[in-house]
């Protein structure tokens, strides 16, 4: 790699900055961050960055940022802190770009680095460092005397904590006393959400709340799902939430430790956001199409988007929506965030169980509002032989044929238009489902063939 020539095509994954430490290296880092500070304007601009806890993060971080200073650049180095976070501080300190490394769901030894300009929508790869764009970016290092600062910000977690506190009306909840259980994913939101919902008067149990030595596993995973779901159970809670290392992106179950359809998370979620309200606006990704006609039903107007970094969120802006939301569990709240802001959502959800007197339990109150058609899906078990993780790492990364979707408790497949194969993990980790989804039965039954025939390939030369 020259100075003249710099290829960082080995590194895009899914449309993002990814790499092993190894692969992305202090060296390349250096220069991917020199490269966004002259893409900023240099001397005029300031970033704000965060990472998670790992030591990998922590190390390709620094140099990032030193890159970032060498051409003139401002830090605002958040350190550990989740991408909520990150994105508060871009807005506080009027930041024209920010920064998030954390692990990479699925691929544990891998780090994603996402970038996010000053409204806090996500850039994508190409956009910046594609080897055209690249090619056009001049480096100008800047003269001793002008090389930058990065400027430790160690309240930050503390500043967003009294943020959201204040942001949204949770008096109801310090009646209610709900417990919760939290899996941190080893991440730094173990630092803010839970002192959050302590704050709201809720009992909180954590989960993986700690500082990971070396490399830990993906989560969540089969397996921490399934020790989430037996410890709600076991510790009586009444809400159970799974985050993904970066805390932007959400799962949550009821008090028998089930899942929760995304679709009713979003239906529970706009029905308060309606509160006083005739009509509104949404972006959902398009895997979410099954919940149209509730919103045509309840005067909610939407759009359709397609689910590459950024594109929601732009979308959202573009139309001036109310909300948006996507099965990989993330959840927009334009007013808060412009990107995922899955701490907002729970106090949300929380608030609309504490306001109705008629459910005594969360998994009541869901059915309730579990409003898509049912005759469009299907679905079926299957009882792997090989080891979970890795399975659906394997569906994942092969997306030679069909788009691939990570909603954290498995894969979707994208078939067609408005068909789509989830392959996803249960309450016992060597026991998979497969839900398929399509308006004609002849779709339902052709994807369902197909998908199960793979899983059984697959399984068979994974064990």
């Amino acid at each position: 790699m020259t100075a003249d020539n710099h290829d960082f095509s080995d590194l895009v994954r899914k449309n993002r900055l990814a790499g092993t430490a190894s692969e992305l290296s202090p060296e390349r880092a250096a220069t991917l961050g020199a490269l966004l500070g002259s893409y900023l304007g240099g001397e005029e601009a300031v970033v704000v960055s965060a990472r998670d806890f790992r030591k990998d993060t922590r190390m390709i971080s620094r140099a990032f940022s030193s890159g970032l200073i060498s051409v003139g650049t401002t830090v605002f180095d958040l350190h550990a802190s989740s991408l909520p976070v990150v994105q508060f501080a871009l807005r506080r300190f009027s930041a024209h770009a920010g920064i998030h490394l954390a692990a990479a769901h699925r691929t544990s030894n891998k780090i994603n680095i996402r970038i996010f300009d000053q409204t806090g929508v996500e850039i994508p790869f190409p956009d910046i460092f594609s080897k055209n764009k690249v090619s056009q970016i001049k480096i100008q290092r800047s003269q001793p005397q002008k090389i930058a600062d990065i400027l430790s910000v160690k309240q930050a977690n503390d500043l967003y904590r009294a943020a959201i506190s204040s942001a949204v009306g949770t008096e109801i909840l310090k009646q209610q006393n709900y417990s919760v259980v939290v899996d941190c994913a080893f991440g730094p939101m173990a630092e803010v959400f839970p002192n959050i919902l302590a704050e709201q008067g809720c009992n909180v149990l954590t989960l993986n709340a700690f500082k990971p030595e070396g490399i830990p596993e993906s989560l969540p995973s089969p397996t921490s799902l399934s020790i989430l779901s037996r410890t709600m159970v076991a510790a009586n809670g009444d809400l159970g939430i799974a985050f993904d290392p970066s805390g932007s992106r959400a799962l949550y179950l009821d008090e028998h430790g089930r899942m929760i359809d995304p679709c009713i998370i979003v239906a529970i979620l706009l029905q308060n956001k309606m509160i006083g309200r005739k009509k509104g606006k949404v972006v959902l990704s398009h895997t979410l199409w099954p919940l149209e006609t509730w919103l045509q039903d309840n005067g909610i107007e939407v759009i359709f988007s397609n689910d590459f970094p950024g594109e929601l969120a732009k979308t959202i802006q573009f139309h001036r929506a109310m909300f948006g939301a996507n099965e990989q569990g993330n959840y927009i709240h334009p007013t808060i965030s412009n990107e995922s802001e899955p701490f907002m959502s729970t106090l949300l959800l929380l608030s609309s169980f504490a306001r109705d007197e008629r459910h005594k339990y969360i998994s009541t109150f869901v059915e309730e509002r579990d409003i898509c058609n049912k005759e469009i899906f299907e679905e079926k078990s299957y009882s792997l032989v090989s080891n979970p993780e890795l399975f659906l790492k394997k569906i994942y990364e092969d997306d030679s044929l069909n788009m691939r979707i990570n909603t954290l408790n498995g894969v979707k497949i994208i078939h067609g238009d408005r068909q789509w194969s989830h392959i996803f993990s249960t309450i016992i980790p060597s026991r998979i489902a497969i839900k398929v989804c399509a308006e004609n039965s002849e779709d339902r039954e052709r994807i369902m063939n197909e998908t199960y025939q793979m899983v059984e390939t697959l399984d068979g030369e994974l064990s």
